[in-house]
């Protein structure tokens, strides 16, 4: 139940392709994002430093109109050069009203109605006793904090921002008036202050943000609907490959999944299918024959005894006939035993069962056992076996397994040596390599054939047959022992002339000697 549910849930999942989509569409989003409160940021701070700026110009402009008559400030006639100043400002007199011919133009539209406007501009003129010489009337609508005037009074420049009626926001920049005496010395004889509403700059920024607002949707739709269109071609060759090899069955090994030109990971991705499928190919080939060799292998004992049972069965008729019988019959049946157990550690060896102990062990001692123990089936073959040189040297490994290897390679030089031939060991080590050799002087292998004669039931000529005792299987238990020792077997050999068995497993030196 439990997996049919997770079945049904990653069923439900979304493909790649969606995903890719939705993730391609997600980075988009934080990267615009990301970029529109950048852009904003600086849009609106280009726009509050030109703003500043344009204050800064019209507050130089002002206070070149302010000129100094009998001790007193007079502001000469600015509304034509600033257009957008206020015709409602007027002068407020000091002391020593001398100069009011000079701000008759103010006077007659003091009692105009001053309106607040975006473009409207505010100007006011202190003396340095804080006295107001010229005003706009819509300047008393604005509280300016007092560092807008002490500030100027002292060198200083002042900028700030100031919110009015009905929430208008004014933007002021205070500065000072100053009056040169000389070419080195200069004193501060006023403060100017000049104001503009910031409806204009808020405006350009709602347009801004407007804008961004809109342009946002639009770009990640057709982010989304391209990354879409692109993760489907991107993924075209890789839905060609599948449905390519979803075609080939066990019948169809043979054939490959067809591999891009271009040099990118779905050229990798067919490579790699094309291996798994030699590979698998292989390994049904070997299986195939595997089990082809076996079941022949099997048969032929079971032949030979049910023939020689029906015989016994049918033609004998002496006790000595019997006892012939059953002794052929066992000795089928011990080859057949030896059969069904090669067999068997092979399938354990394929299953990963197969644990080897690990001791140290004497390969000089191990070779001089085998040979005392098999010197007596040599010599009823009528061969010579014999030790050329031993070496003391230790590998660790399981010792019964090292048996097994150097029995399989004796019994198969034996095998395939003629009568009065020579079988001849020896055991010799590096600085770290032990080499058990095995040399023969038999029938010899055809160079075509020693890359096969590892492998499961291969016989290399008709000599190498049932009629030996062999079943095909020593060697690839032999290459398997050492393998898992971490070992390798080469062999040499000539037609005629004999065969080299050479076993090379890493040398094992004890610490404390």
């Amino acid at each position: 139940m439990s997996a049919q549910f997770d079945e049904s849930k990653q069923a439900s999942q979304p493909g790649i392709r969606f995903q890719l989509t939705i993730w391609y569409t997600l980075v988009s989003a934080t990267l615009l994002m990301l970029f529109c409160i950048i852009f904003y940021t600086s849009i609106q701070q280009t726009l509050a430093s030109s703003f500043d700026l344009t204050l800064q110009m019209r507050a130089q402009q002002i206070a070149e109109g302010v000129n100094i008559v009998h001790g007193n400030l007079v502001v000469n006639d600015i509304v034509h050069e600033l257009p957008e100043l206020d015709a409602t400002a007027a002068l407020v007199d000091g002391p020593g009203g001398d100069d009011q011919d000079v701000n008759m133009f103010a006077r007659q539209t003091i009692d105009q109605p001053a309106t607040f406007g975006s473009n409207s501009i505010l100007v006011r003129v202190y003396n340095t006793h804080g006295e107001v010489k010229y005003n706009s009337p819509l300047f008393k609508n604005f509280s300016l904090p007092p560092e807008s005037l002490n500030n100027p009074l002292k060198g200083m420049c002042w900028t700030g921002t100031v919110t009015g009626p009905e929430a208008h926001q004014m933007r002021f920049y205070s500065t000072m008036l100053i009056q040169p005496l000389s070419k080195s010395r200069s004193q501060i004889v006023g403060v100017v202050q000049v104001g503009q509403a910031l409806d204009n700059l808020d405006e350009t920024l709602q347009h801004v943000l407007f804008g961004l607002l809109i342009v946002m949707p639009f770009i990640l739709t057709m982010s989304a609907f391209v990354s879409y269109w692109l993760a489907g071609r991107a993924f075209s060759p890789i839905r060609y490959l599948a449905q390519t090899a979803r075609a080939i069955g066990a019948k169809e090994l043979h054939q490959r999944v067809p591999v891009p030109t271009t040099r990118d990971e779905v050229r990798e991705l067919a490579i790699i299918f094309n291996d798994m499928i030699r590979r698998l190919e292989k390994a049904f080939v070997q299986q195939h024959r595997f089990v082809s060799d076996a079941s022949h292998e099997l048969r032929t004992p079971v032949a030979v005894i049910r023939n020689m049972t029906e015989i016994s069965l049918t033609h004998a008729t002496t006790d000595e006939d019997y006892k012939q019988v059953l002794q052929e019959v066992n000795s089928e049946a011990e080859r057949l035993g030896h059969l069904i157990n090669d067999l068997l550690a092979l399938a354990r060896v394929d299953d990963g069962q197969v644990k080897l102990d690990r001791e140290p062990v004497r390969m000089d001692l191990l070779v001089s056992d085998v040979v005392d123990s098999m010197t007596p089936l040599a010599a009823e073959r009528g061969l010579t076996l014999r030790v050329t040189h031993l070496q003391p040297a230790t590998i660790v490994g399981d010792a019964a397994r090292l048996i097994q290897v150097i029995m399989g390679l004796v019994d198969n030089a034996l095998t395939y040596t003629n009568p009065g031939g020579d079988v001849a060991l020896s055991v010799t080590s590096s600085k770290s390599l032990v080499h058990i050799a095995v040399t023969d002087t038999g029938i010899g292998i055809a160079q075509g054939d020693i890359e096969h004669i590892f492998e499961r039931f291969y016989r290399a000529d008709p000599a190498r047959s049932k009629a030996v005792g062999g079943s095909g299987l020593g060697l690839s238990i032999v290459e398997w022992v050492v393998q898992a020792h971490q070992g390798s077997v080469d062999v040499s050999s000539q037609p005629g002339k004999g065969s080299t068995f050479t076993v090379t497993l890493p040398l094992y030196i004890d610490p404390s000697a």
